[in-house]
């Protein structure tokens, strides 16, 4: 049984330990490597090589180019130089002098940049054309593009990377000449660059050698390859020391891994001792606590059954003495329930004999108010209603007079507006007979008073208006005259004039 316990202990121990001494270099070999277990160094093959020069060579056989054209492919070059100077950069001083490569793969210097810029832009077309010929410079922008955006990536998660993948204080660390991993996208992206660079100078080599042939020895046509070598010269220092880098980085997380498995073996043996005298103490403390809780177990069972002994005596005692006092206030209560009930019931009926009376009375009067208050409104509705109705007939009759008064000179009146209000017939249904149901004192008259009411009404209202009065004046003496088609032409007139 000791032996099972310290092998499971063990083995979670072991576990807990691999887990933290191990994940950390693990982890940053994936991160910067990728599923492939080769370093980025081993995975560049001469056909990746021949694939990035074969792409960025022209596919057709031009032999003349627009200065368009040439200028793309002068912006090709310069671009070239840049990438490689902005690589150039990409490992630190320290880390190049660390490798031992102090005039290897040194950063681009100002001067250079400079005079292979100034070369590049003094090139002639016949210079251009001879690259032109041969390579493509919008692939060669495209695939310096992305490197260059690679490069720019992998500045801005540098901090954030070197946090991730930092040594643990206790544990061997990783060291790196250079400092720290190259991720595999950077390499392949300096890989890019380099290959440019070189597939450039190979293609300058060749213009170079024929124009040495034209001119014989002596002739001065390694000029037109400085600008080409020097970059070539940069690019191939830089990548050398990238690979190295990477490849030393790669070396440095195995000589670490192995660096802590020793100070895991060490702190095992550790914790294998602890564990025996652990093991010793538990057993020793475990059969001291076994044999006071056993005592203390016995001492309180004995206490509890004594105790539990005296408490069911004095139960006993007690349920006697309250079942005789139970007993007894039952049968007191039922006594006092049952006159109680008697003398309420006699209560109860004279109390609802009594109500029944008052909510009789009570709603016959609330019926005989509601019945009045409600032929009271109704009187009020019927009177607003015929109140409502007349106004409402007298406004039509009204609106539609001034409508006849406003039309133009000459449209036929309407008769019963100039008929005098002396003149009275019955009132009409749609079959031209006597209106059946209506009084036959109730008749209808003629309107030529009401007109001159309303003309009238109209000049006090709106201003007497350009002879309004005057043609009101003359209708009045028409209208006395017994001149009532005259009458309502003269009103007429009073109303539009008035009305302007």
């Amino acid at each position: 049984m000791k032996y099972n316990r310290f092998n499971r202990v063990l083995a979670m121990m072991l576990t807990l330990v691999m887990t933290s001494m191990l994940i950390t270099p693990i982890l940053a070999a994936t991160r910067y490597e990728g599923t492939d277990k080769k370093t980025a160094s081993k995975k560049n093959s001469p056909n990746v090589r021949a694939a990035v020069i074969e792409s960025i060579k022209t596919q057709d056989d031009r032999i003349e180019f627009s200065p368009e054209e040439l200028e793309q492919m002068r912006s090709a070059l310069l671009e070239l130089l840049d990438s490689v100077q902005e690589f150039s950069a990409l490992l630190s001083p320290e880390a190049r002098t660390k490798a031992g490569m102090k005039d290897f793969g040194e950063q681009m210097s100002e001067s250079q940049s400079d005079e292979a810029r100034t070369r590049i832009q003094q090139m002639s077309s016949q210079e251009l054309t001879t690259l032109r010929k041969v390579l493509n410079p919008a692939t060669m922008r495209t695939k310096l593009a992305a490197s260059r955006s690679t490069l720019n990536e992998h500045k801005n998660s540098v901090s954030r990377a070197a946090s991730e993948t930092g040594d643990r204080p206790g544990l061997p660390g990783i060291d790196s000449y250079c400092g720290a991993p190259v991720p595999t996208g950077v390499i392949i992206a300096a890989d890019v660059v380099f290959f440019i660079a070189e597939g450039l100078r190979d293609v300058a080599q060749n213009g170079c050698n024929q124009v040495l042939v034209v001119l014989g020895a002596g002739g001065n046509a390694r000029s037109v390859c400085l600008a080409t070598d020097a970059i070539y010269i940069i690019a191939k220092a830089l990548n050398q020391a990238i690979h190295f880098c990477d490849d030393d980085y790669a070396a440095s997380v195995g000589q670490a891994s192995y660096d802590r498995l020793g100070h895991m073996h060490d702190d095992i043996e550790d914790i294998k001792a602890n564990d025996n005298t652990n093991y010793t103490n538990i057993v020793g403390n475990a059969a001291t606590n076994t044999t006071t809780i056993t005592t203390g177990i016995t001492s309180a069972k004995t206490a509890i059954v004594n105790n539990d002994n005296t408490n069911k005596t004095a139960i006993i005692t007690d349920a006697a003495t309250n079942k005789l006092a139970i007993t007894t206030a039952i049968t007191t209560a039922q006594v006092a329930v049952i006159t109680a009930g008697d003398a309420n019931s006699a209560a109860i009926i004279t109390n609802d004999n009594n109500n029944k009376t008052t909510i009789v009375t009570n709603d016959n009067a609330n019926t005989l108010a509601l019945t009045n208050l409600v032929n009271s409104a109704l009187a009020q509705i019927i009177s607003n209603a015929t109140a409502n109705k007349e106004e409402t007939k007298n406004l039509i009759l009204r609106t539609q007079i001034e409508a006849d008064l406003a039309s133009t000179d000459g449209a036929a009146f309407v008769a019963l507006y100039e008929t005098p209000v002396t003149v009275c017939f019955p009132s009409l249904n749609p079959l031209g007979l006597p209106q059946a149901g209506t009084p036959a004192n109730t008749t209808q008259c003629g309107l030529l008073d009401l007109v001159r009411s309303i003309v009238q009404q109209t000049i006090t209202n709106v201003g007497a208006g350009t002879n309004a009065q005057s043609f009101f004046n003359t209708g009045d003496e028409q209208r006395a005259a017994g001149q009532y088609k005259a009458a309502y032409t003269s009103y007429r007139k009073a109303y539009k004039a008035a009305a302007k």
